[in-house]
Order: C-alpha cells, then structure tokens, then sequence
C-alpha cells in the first residue's frame, strides 16, 4: 500500500505515520516520550484529512465507509504480509471516524476541522491580552518615588520570569506558557536601571563603612546580589515604607540591615 487512493486520501502515508506511532510501545526514555505525542497528532491529522475528504465527497456515511474500503482493498495486493495487521487497524480507525462524523451536517464537519486553528486564535488573542494587562508603565524619572516604586516592580517582575523559566528541561515550552507575562524590553531596561541604584548604593555605604561584610564590586551580579535587590525592592513597595526626601535615600536602610555593623 503505497500512495493510494486519491491526493488527498493518501492511504500510504497513513499506514506510515501508524508505523511511526506503533514504535512507541512499552518502556519509553524521556526522549521517546516526547517524541511520541507529535507522532499521534501527525498520524490523527492524516486520518481526520481523509475522513473529511470522504465525507465531503460522498456525504452519505454508509457511501463513504464503503468507498474507504473498496480503496484500501484495492491496496493490499501490494501490501507485505507482515503489515495486513496494520492495514486492518487502520481500517478499523477510518471506519469509527467516519462513523462519528458522518451523521454531522457538512458545516458542523467544517467548524471540527478548523477547531484547532479557531481555539489556537483565541489563545493568541487571549495572549495578547494578558500581555497588555500585565505589562508595567515605566515612564516616571528614576529619582521620584513613582519612578523608584515602578522600577522596583519591573525587577520583580524579571525575577519572578526568571525563577519559573529556570530550568533545562522543557525551557522552551515554559517561555512560549509564559511569554505573556514576560518582562518587555523597558520593563528590561528599568529592572537594569534599579539594580544598579542598589548595588551603587550598597557600594557607597560600604565604601563609608555604612555596610559592614558587603561584597566588593564584581563583574557579574551574584545570587546573593540578586536577593539584596529583591529585598530592597519588597521595601520600596510596602505600604508601610517612609519615604525620605529625596526619595532615593529610601533605599539605602534596608541595604544597611543587610549588612549591620556592630
């Protein structure tokens, strides 16, 4: 069986995305795993084409299952011995398909067919949405509160992407589940802009022996960097935070109980 039926009932090319399916028994690395669900889609996307040729063509069920027939009949003269199984199953399939559709009316056959590309427009549309809603304004100057409290929450927000999208297993699949909520590039920018204020400022201190055991400067920024800017910047957004005046010097107190000296 190969190539059979019309273009767009390829019979041969079902028989080989089943193959590629039927490999993908019993114990399975994790690679396997993988591997196999698009197999499945690919097999079910070439059965659900020919079935809706069928029915499109011959919209009486009982026309179309036995046209399905006659065709893959007319194959199995060129079908190997060891693959007539297969052949079967794959009739067995059609037939169960053609079956639940086949008592639809032709639009609602139509509507089943586009599902996946109508369900993949909302969740773009609902992507979309999402990522206006949570993208964060960053347009006060660094040296206001509303400048230091945006920013302060643009680091947040980066942090939080970061920690979800920090693995090496499948970090592809959590940055497209999570790319609506992904810091945009002045979110970026402004998350820069507040951990240099804080690791300037812990420099001062300690440089004023205000902070007692900081760092010295590095070329790269640290875990425990990384924790300090949070710290900071949970302080600059809690409701109970005075303010100093200017608003920047809000931020050096809690770099100093970081780094107390007795």
């Amino acid at each position: 069986m190969v190539g059979g039926g019309t273009a767009m009932r390829d019979y041969g090319e079902l028989l080989r995305r089943w193959v590629e399916v039927d490999r993908f028994r019993g114990y399975l690395t994790e690679a396997e795993k993988e591997a196999r669900a698009p197999a499945i889609n690919r097999y079910d996307a070439q059965r659900d084409a020919i079935v809706h040729d069928l029915l499109d063509r011959t919209p009486d069920p009982s026309d179309a299952l036995a046209t399905m027939r006659a065709e893959i009949d007319a194959e199995r003269p060129g079908t190997p011995d060891e693959l007539m199984g297969v052949v079967d199953q794959v009739e067995a399939e059609l037939a169960a398909r053609i079956e639940a559709l086949g008592g639809r009316k032709p639009w609602q056959r139509r509507l089943i067919r586009r599902a996946p590309l109508l369900v993949l427009a909302v969740i773009l549309a609902a992507y979309g949405g999402i990522r206006v809603y949570s993208s964060r304004s960053v347009d006060a100057p660094l040296e206001t509160r509303a400048g230091i409290e945006q920013r302060a929450a643009a680091f947040r927000k980066a942090v939080r992407y970061a920690d979800w999208t920090d693995t090496r297993r499948r970090r592809w699949v959590l940055e497209v589940l999570l790319w609506p909520i992904a810091p945009n590039d002045g979110e970026t920018r402004a998350a820069a802009e507040f951990a240099g204020v804080v690791l300037d400022g812990r420099r001062a201190l300690a440089a004023g022996r205000l902070a007692c055991g900081a760092p010295p400067p590095g070329a790269d920024v640290t875990d425990a960097d990384i924790a300090l800017i949070g710290r900071v910047a949970a302080a600059a957004l809690a409701p109970a935070t005075r303010w100093a005046t200017p608003p920047i010097m809000t931020l050096l107190p809690p770099i100093r109980e970081a780094y107390p000296c007795r």
